[in-house]
């Protein structure tokens, strides 16, 4: 633009000059056309910038990571007159980690027509992505002058983790409780008060399984498959802190998401109702949700994302030991990317736990002396960048 003004600066003082040196109506009409062409200029870009507008567009609300996305922005000139020029600047921020972006791009848009814009991005880390319009400045024909048209048109995208498959090594032990309600849905058992299906008999089948009713009814030997009462007094208990001072706490806070979401995953897929437990730094409140299904995972994928991290190293694990100290798991697995010898250590002799899994998100090259398994609790080391290689050791 002040590339366009000194130009137009040397041909008004060259007009000025002709007519000084030649004296005569012609000049002085070009010199005064010269003169008078940047008021015409700015009369024009004054009506087109009222004729036009923007919207915003994504094509995806939710996405993996490293995933493309598209972005459309799309400028209708309602005007007669073309726009020569527009250029638009998007500003795009992850809530989650901080980090931020801006795109601009330029475009002619035709008279009384629209043009669309896309732009192709993707993102590194998981998070609430927000894509905000900023503005579209519009130019004349000549760029001497430009009008901005701010705007305040923001959209979502979600950036979520990516579930892992776990192998089939990974042992998972349904365990009976007496005192629970809920059922598998998968396998039979053998608590009477409820029961998981009704078969014909088969070799082997106890007699006091027969249906003697159903059996009457339809002439041949039907049998009861008693239900088994499953386990729901799982604990995931999800560590969201990182060191503002570690380079690789955004590598660090994405597998300690992948690893939530694929042990929540595992569990949701073989009917094991269970527990996430997490600390919101906004609310300074300790949470707990029960997981059914991949609904209620993604209500608390939510909730994290809303709340953020923090930097107050294993508040999750402080509060639970403080909070939940009444409650009684069968297992309680901690997930956490940062360590002490003292988290370890009171983890290990937690209480309100039978089986105690601690599983450490690191680099695989800082594992301290001291986190090693012992008969109180498994230690388990998930390395970012291969998160199943840790979790196969896992036993739910």
């Amino acid at each position: 633009m002040l590339k366009s003004k000194l130009i137009y600066l040397v041909i008004l003082v060259s007009m000025f000059l002709f007519y000084i040196l030649f004296v005569d109506s012609m000049s002085l009409m070009i010199f005064v056309l010269t003169a008078a062409f940047p008021f015409l200029q700015l009369i024009i870009l004054k009506r087109i910038s009222s004729s036009v507008k923007a919207s915003l567009i994504t094509e995806n609300q939710t996405i993996n990571k490293n995933t493309e996305s598209r972005i459309i922005v799309k400028i209708k000139n309602n005007s007669l007159l073309p726009v020569s020029c527009a250029v638009a600047e998007l500003h795009i921020a992850n809530t989650l980690t901080g980090e931020s972006q801006t795109l601009t791009t330029m475009l002619p848009v035709s008279a009384d027509n629209e043009q669309s814009i896309k732009f192709s991005v993707s993102y590194e880390h998981c998070g609430r992505i927000i894509i905000t319009l900023k503005s579209i400045r519009v130019f004349d024909y000549i760029k001497l002058f430009s009008k901005t048209i701010n705007y305040s048109i923001s959209r979502e995208i979600t950036v979520v983790p990516e579930a892992v498959s776990i192998s089939p090594e990974v042992e998972t032990t349904l365990s009976t409780m007496t005192d629970n309600e809920e059922f598998s849905k998968i396998r039979p058992g053998d608590d009477c008060s409820e029961i998981f299906n009704i078969r014909e008999y088969s070799y082997g089948d106890k007699i006091n399984r027969i249906h003697w009713n159903l059996t009457t009814k339809l002439d041949e030997l039907m049998v009861k498959e008693y239900s088994l009462p499953v386990s729901t007094q799982i604990i995931i208990i999800f560590e969201f802190c990182s060191d503002p001072d570690s380079e690789d706490r955004l590598l660090r806070n994405d597998a300690a998401l992948e690893t939530v979401m694929s042990l929540s995953y595992h569990m949701i897929g073989n009917s094991i109702s269970h527990l996430i437990a997490w600390y919101d730094p906004k609310t300074r409140m300790f949470n707990t949700e029960k997981i059914l299904s991949e609904e209620d995972f993604s209500a608390f994928l939510s909730s994290v994302f809303a709340s953020g991290t923090y930097t107050d190293d294993c508040s999750a694990f402080i509060h639970h030991k403080t909070e939940n100290s009444e409650s009684h798991y069968s297992h309680a697995l901690y997930i956490s990317p940062v360590i002490s010898d003292e988290i370890f250590h009171n983890f290990s002799v937690l209480r309100n736990a039978y089986n105690k899994t601690f599983l450490y998100i690191n680099n695989g090259y800082d594992l301290p002396d001291y986190f090693r398994s012992s008969d109180t609790a498994q230690a388990v080391s998930v390395r970012y960048g291969n998160i199943a290689e840790g979790l196969n050791k896992v036993i739910v």
